[in-house]
């Protein structure tokens, strides 16, 4: 009778392995998806420069920004079947790119700020490349950490 309880429970173990590992793999980011975010953090690191020399466009590339990101994040959430946009502290993984990405955005606006208003435009766009690529790859890496953390069983908190 045990080795039919220890047999069930191994084959039930199993079961959601390939369960957990199924999920994880439709976790995979898109292509559109990684263009798509790019194109957002940079609307969101040009609202500085847009700021200062266009008026309005400040807040018409804060709307852009958060209307892209928002609508990224759904239709990911459509395409894949898991909503993770707004859970990543839940995820052991997603803690510490989230924290580099928050950094990372304090960073650039604080530096944005300091060269616009001694003038350096040039460097201004720099710093806003830069933190387009460095906010664009950690949050992939939140996403790859949520999906390792999905396969691996560490639940959400």
């Amino acid at each position: 009778m045990r080795d039919d309880t220890e047999n069930i429970a191994e084959l039930e173990l199993e079961l959601l392995r390939a369960q957990r590992a199924q999920l994880a793999s439709r976790l995979k980011t898109p292509w559109w998806y990684v263009v798509g975010i790019a194109f957002a953090w940079a609307v969101a690191f040009a609202i500085p420069i847009g700021g200062r020399y266009l008026t309005g466009a400040g807040f018409g590339a804060t709307v852009l920004a958060i209307v892209a990101f928002i609508l990224l994040q759904l239709a990911l959430a459509r395409a894949s079947g898991v909503d993770v946009g707004r859970r990543t502290w839940r995820y052991p993984s997603g803690r510490a790119w989230t924290i580099a990405m928050i950094v990372t955005i304090v960073a650039a606006s604080v530096a944005e700020r300091l060269l616009l208003d001694r003038g350096l435009v040039a460097a201004t766009i720099v710093v806003g490349v830069l933190a387009t690529v460095a906010g664009t790859s950690c949050w992939l890496a939140i996403l790859q950490g949520i999906r390792r953390d999905v396969e691996a069983g560490r639940a959400a908190a």
